[in-house]
């Protein structure tokens, strides 16, 4: 029970992290640039959503400014 709380919880809030925001935000994003015929959903999908909620700011802001553009 020691390496659960080794770091002040570090490794239980790491795995939560990796249970709940990463398949999230990526099917999120997936199925959004699926509807955009977008070459690489996959790989990209995994990009933004390693980077959790940060990362789907930072997408939406680019589908924002990519709007802005057209």
């Amino acid at each position: 029970m020691d390496l659960l709380t080794l770091g002040n919880g570090l490794i239980v809030r790491l795995g939560l992290y990796l249970l709940i925001f990463w398949p999230t935000v990526s099917y999120y994003i997936f199925t959004d640039l699926q509807q955009c015929d977008a070459n690489q959903p996959v790989l990209e999908s995994i990009g933004y959503g390693f980077f959790g909620i940060l990362g789907l700011f930072v997408y939406l802001a680019k589908q924002e400014r990519a709007k802005a553009v057209h």
